[in-house]
């Protein structure tokens, strides 16, 4: 896979390339600005993580229900009157061969056994972070030199090797598909947008450049943050003086405007 490293993308194309990546759209990016989930998002991420939840439950309780209407059926009682029945076989062997016979014994039982066995390792595969997160539709900011990085995991018998793709900010590492891997520009800033708990990437946008608007926002916020916002208070508590122009020591505010 050989790239054209010289072509140049301005920062509109690397993000227009990046959202096909990674599958985000302009309102669910621009939802991730004010820090949230967008409902598109939310509704993806919740299929990845209540999926597994589901087969999980289906099979740990399904095989149970099943084999308490077949007892219920050969033995002609109620469905409520045969589940303690067959919990009593299964926690007594000789009593479950005895009712079912081996043959039976060994169906109903491997066929309980390999069930759970399932919703066990379903089990694993479910990220209580995540779900978390997609409940409560909160997203984190940061910001830094986000670098691209390739894995690969050789294997024995000359099978293809498993290539795996990762975004890299400072002690993040984000796993992310071969698209987003070859969309990302090397060397420049971006903003990433992260689920808090499982740190699972959901946008990133590269950084633009500081407009004036935004240069005196964060002007004024670092002036207000070493005390020089509150110069004009005390001087007025001070001075007794009432004094000739009122307006003279007043600064104008320019707005400002987000994007």
């Amino acid at each position: 896979m050989t790239e054209d490293a010289t072509t140049f993308r301005n920062k509109e194309k690397v993000l227009l390339d990046l959202s096909k990546a990674l599958q985000f759209s302009p309102e669910s990016l621009e939802a991730n600005r004010k820090g949230r989930l967008s409902g598109e998002q939310a509704k993806r991420l919740a299929s990845q993580c209540f999926q597994p939840v589901i087969f999980t439950w289906l099979f740990a309780v399904a095989p149970f229900l099943a084999w308490t209407h077949v007892l219920s059926s050969r033995q002609q009682i109620s469905f409520q009157a045969a589940l303690p029945v067959l919990i009593g076989q299964l926690t007594h062997v000789n009593d479950l061969f005895e009712a079912q016979g081996k043959l039976g014994g060994v169906i109903m039982l491997g066929s309980i056994l390999i069930s759970v066995a399932i919703a066990v390792f379903m089990a694993f595969r479910v990220s209580l972070a995540l779900c978390a997160d997609v409940v409560d539709r909160k997203v984190t900011m940061q910001e830094g030199r986000v670098i691209a990085r390739e894995e690969t995991i050789n294997r024995p018998n000359g099978r293809d090797p498993i290539e795996n793709y990762f975004f890299c900010l400072r002690y993040l590492t984000m796993p992310v598909n071969l698209a987003a891997y070859r969309a990302l520009e090397a060397g420049s800033i971006y903003l990433v947008y992260l689920l808090p708990r499982s740190q699972l990437l959901v946008s990133i946008e590269p950084k633009m450049e500081d407009t004036p608007e935004m240069l005196a926002a964060q002007a004024a916020s670092s002036a207000f943050s070493r005390g020089e916002g509150s110069s004009t208070r005390v001087d007025n508590e001070v001075n007794l003086t009432p004094s000739a122009d009122p307006g003279e020591d007043q600064v104008p505010v320019q707005p400002t405007s987000l994007s």
